[in-house]
């Protein structure tokens, strides 16, 4: 075999059975998972970035109209709270702080793409350094949401430490 040249399966089913697999893997869904967190948290720096100087109170009550929203909703009560007490200094560091954990997020989700030996154990510790927060966060309100994504936060973590075999062949 030439020193540039990949050796290619003999058996064409077997290739197009293994792609079916790493694409429907639980891993494909980490990764997924990893990329929408991206998008979401560059989406909201930028949001809180380009709205710095509006008036949040203006701006949460146009979204909650626009969205139907009802302004009686306990929703709508908690996110007037936080939008009384948002200045633009908390702003801009909510904006950095989104675009750093985004970072964080999609250094995991590329990482773990490429099948990086390393991305496996940087995704768990940085996944359960997290997971005491968001424990904290159910106890002291428990919410559907946050009890789907600390479950889902505990599966990757045991996902990715009991499937070592998926790194160990690249990089």
């Amino acid at each position: 075999m030439d020193r540039g040249r990949v050796a290619r399966d003999p058996n064409p089913r077997r290739a197009v059975t293994a792609r079916i697999r790493i694409r429907s893997s639980p891993l494909s869904w980490i990764i997924a998972f990893k990329a929408f967190k991206t998008v979401t948290l560059t989406g909201l720096g930028v949001i809180l970035l380009a709205t710095q100087h509006d008036d949040p109170v203006d701006l949460l009550t146009r979204l909650a109209l626009a969205i139907h929203l009802p302004l009686s909703s306990e929703l709508f009560d908690r996110a007037l709270g936080f939008a009384l007490n948002l200045t633009v200094g908390k702003q801009i560091a909510l904006a950095i702080t989104a675009f750093g954990y985004a970072v964080l997020m999609g250094s995991e989700g590329i990482a773990l793409y490429l099948r990086k030996r390393w991305a496996r154990w940087f995704t768990i510790g940085a996944t359960s350094s997290l997971l005491p927060i968001e424990v904290y966060e159910i106890v002291r309100d428990v919410r559907p949401l946050r009890v789907l994504v600390l479950l889902a936060n505990v599966a990757i973590v045991v996902y990715l430490f009991q499937r070592k075999e998926l790194f160990d062949a690249a990089s």
